[in-house]
């Protein structure tokens, strides 16, 4: 059972003001380096990156291991376009594809593989989201199957939808920790991120 990941860097961050939050430093590190760690640290079949607004920045600050970077000409137009970028480039011979948001660096390498081992016991066919305290987080697991249903999607909201189709046949996994519900959209949040590392 092969599993990609698909992170997401290629967005404007909006409400961060003038900085580009996936650059900002954590413990001397950009944010979006420790993101890709974390990744790699998981060891899945092929991990794909999304770059878009500011590329060649984000592109001198992430690991070497990261090999597959793809530019997304329509960044400016939602996430979701950076999803259909990273699907599109995924080998023939990948059974499912996790989501990984590009300012989520309290995402474990163990969270990953917790996700990837319940895919696996699926038999790679059920959507794999994790939970803390009975709210939805992020990455998702998305079975091959819903690949061609996702790339037709438009807006930010297709894999949500997606998700609320096929309610069904989906797994939540509860989590004891928050780092599956912690993204850094602010300066609130990113002070408030800060402090799990120090």
């Amino acid at each position: 059972m092969k599993l990609a990941a698909t992170i997401l860097a290629a967005g404007k961050s909006v409400r961060m003001g003038n900085k580009n939050k996936l650059l900002l430093l954590i413990k001397k590190k950009p944010l979006i380096e420790i993101v890709c760690e974390n990744v790699i640290e998981a060891r899945l079949d092929q991990i794909i990156l999304v770059s878009g607004y500011q590329s060649k920045k984000i592109l001198k600050v992430i690991p070497k291991q990261i090999n597959e970077v793809v530019y997304n000409h329509n960044w400016d137009k939602g996430m979701m376009t950076s999803i259909i970028t990273g699907i599109s480039n995924l080998k023939k011979n990948i059974d499912g594809n996790i989501i990984i948001l590009g300012d989520m660096p309290l995402i474990s390498a163990n969270t990953i593989l917790k996700l990837k081992r319940e895919f696996k016991d699926s038999g790679g066919q059920s959507i794999v989201f994790p939970i803390y305290q009975n709210q939805q987080g992020n990455p998702v697991v998305f079975p091959k199957k819903y690949f061609p249903e996702i790339l037709k999607y438009q807006g930010d909201n297709g894999c949500k939808n997606i998700l609320n189709k096929y309610k069904n046949n989906s797994l939540g996994i509860r989590l004891k920790s928050e780092e599956v519900v912690v993204d850094c959209d602010n300066e609130d949040d990113y002070f408030y991120i800060k402090n799990f590392f120090k």
